[in-house]
């Protein structure tokens, strides 16, 4: 999920215009009646679309409203006031005006049939993000996923991201974008930030995104976690062994107490002025939970009206906003005078790629340095933690992507669609891949370089038929009780979650 919220979507081609649209596959019993007073699309079994401007009402089996069914090709159309819950493969709702972007896909059809085709199977899959590969000797490498926080337009925000592989030939830094989970994904810009320093140093973002170049590191002497328990060996090295909260802790959550931390502590020379704590770390599956299982279904068909109009208003974008920074995240803090005093907070980073950052701690005043990491119960793992001695702002040097191909051949026109925010997006779904090459060039003699990756973005979860029943109508709201409803809800699913994450990836074409 690097969220807040989501919505979700397909969407209807005319040359490079492109309405967005929130795709949601429907299963519905014949119950009391609903109504969605947001536009909705209705795909149907034999491609056609029916669009409702006005919104619907569910009921006896039926969707009713004032609408206009077009064919496969959208050249055609008639009047139409009702159809059959039989007939439809996919609901979504949709917004205006237009959006001005370049689509991965080959066609409008296409992207229909493969929401027919897969509308049994998306009901388990889960979602997150975009996430971006690189080529080592031809195997694709997983280096990140991109804004995965920024689950609505109104949340669209941008993203930076380490890359571990540095592979370079003839000058050119070659990445795939891919679509791997049931979302739409709306990318405004994707650039490459590079670093340049000396050998011996290495380079990362910090909490804000800004370069810091540090140099030696060194493992934590001890580290301990809330429970007492030494959890040393698990952080000490990258070696995809991290953390965890214990199960007991986890399970034992509630109102006064839903919260966890890890004291680390370094031995230094007193006076060390510059140190830097580096993290490899990424999120648990706790924040997915949180957004499919809390704020989606237990809303029902009322998501649809939720995430389609009432979070585009400032008020509940600013009250779910300000709720979820309070709570979420990771606060960085250091002993200083017999306390621990915050430093830095430090966003969530997502569930998939491992996230690398550097955070800036005041100069040593002794031998130790004591550091707490602060956050919900089991919404992080931590696979490194380290110090590194020095460390020192660095400047960075822009490269533009400058060719894109997908599976269809070359495409000249999705640069100019990434080089800058500018609201005209490069526009994935399911399967989809969109391979991005950079002209980063030969690495000066005698320096090393670092590459950061910046994206711009958000992303539109698909509802799925599972969570759009008519027992489910609570209305989200934000707070102490919808978290942890989603601590009780995750501690029930934790164990093997991750493995279902990990084999519900959709194969990209």
């Amino acid at each position: 999920m690097k969220p807040l919220l989501s919505l979700v979507a397909c969407v209807t081609l005319s040359s490079c215009v492109v309405h967005r649209l929130d795709v949601i596959p429907v299963e519905v019993s014949e119950e009391a009646p609903i109504t969605i007073e947001s536009p909705v699309k209705a795909h149907l079994s034999d491609g056609s679309t029916v669009v409702f401007p006005g919104g619907i009402t569910v009921a006896d089996g039926s969707i009713r409203g004032l609408g206009e069914r077009f064919d496969l090709t959208l050249s055609s159309s008639s009047a139409v006031n009702r159809i059959s819950l039989d007939e439809v493969a996919a609901m979504e709702s949709y917004q205006t005006p237009v959006n001005t972007g370049a689509t991965v896909a080959a066609s409008a059809g296409s992207s229909v049939l493969w929401v027919v085709g897969g509308a049994a199977a998306i009901v388990a899959l889960f979602g997150s993000c975009p996430t971006v590969y690189s080529l080592d000797g031809g195997v694709p490498v997983l280096e990140s996923e991109l804004f995965s926080y920024s689950i609505a337009p109104s949340f669209q925000a941008r993203d930076i991201d380490r890359l571990g592989n540095r592979s370079v030939s003839d000058g050119i830094l070659e990445l795939e974008v891919r679509n791997e989970m049931v979302e739409t994904h709306y990318i405004d810009q994707i650039e490459i930030l590079e670093v340049t320093h000396p050998l011996d140093k290495s380079a990362y973002p910090d909490e804000k995104g800004r370069a810091l170049v540090v140099g030696r590191r060194l493992p934590p002497s001890s580290a301990v976690d809330q429970s007492g328990r030494d959890v040393l060996d698990a952080v000490r090295t990258a070696d995809d062994i991290s953390w965890m909260t214990p199960d007991e802790r986890l399970t034992n959550s509630s109102a006064d107490d839903f919260t966890d931390h890890l004291d680390v502590e370094f031995p230094v020379l007193a006076g060390v002025e510059n140190p830097a704590l580096v993290l490899r770390m990424r999120n648990s599956l706790l924040n997915t939970v949180l957004l499919y299982d809390v704020m989606l279904q237990q809303q029902g068909f009322g998501a649809i009206d939720w995430l389609g109009h009432d979070l585009q208003q400032f008020g509940s974008k600013a009250e779910l906003g300000l709720w979820y920074r309070k709570h979420m995240g990771l606060t960085v803090s250091v002993w200083k005078n017999g306390a621990y005093r915050k430093v830095a907070r430090i966003g969530d980073q997502g569930p998939i790629a491992w996230s690398e950052r550097a955070v800036r701690l005041p100069a040593s005043e002794g031998d130790t340095i004591k550091v707490r990491l602060s956050f919900v119960t089991d919404n992080w793992r931590f696979d490194q933690v380290s110090l590194a001695l020095e460390s020192e702002s660095a400047s960075t040097r822009i490269v533009s992507v400058n060719e894109a191909s997908t599976a269809e051949g070359d495409r000249p026109d999705i640069p100019g669609y990434l080089v800058a925010a500018d609201r005209k997006y490069l526009i994935t779904r399911p399967r989809d891949r969109v391979t991005l090459k950079f002209p980063v060039g030969d690495a000066a003699y005698g320096q090393s370089r670092t590459f950061f990756l910046a994206t711009d973005g958000y992303y539109i979860e698909w509802m799925r038929s599972a969570w759009l029943t008519q027992e489910h109508r609570k209305k989200f709201k934000p707070g102490d009780a919808a978290l942890l409803a989603a601590l009780s809800i995750y501690s029930q699913k934790r164990d093997g979650l991750r493995e279902r994450f990990e084999a519900t990836k959709i194969p990209v074409r």
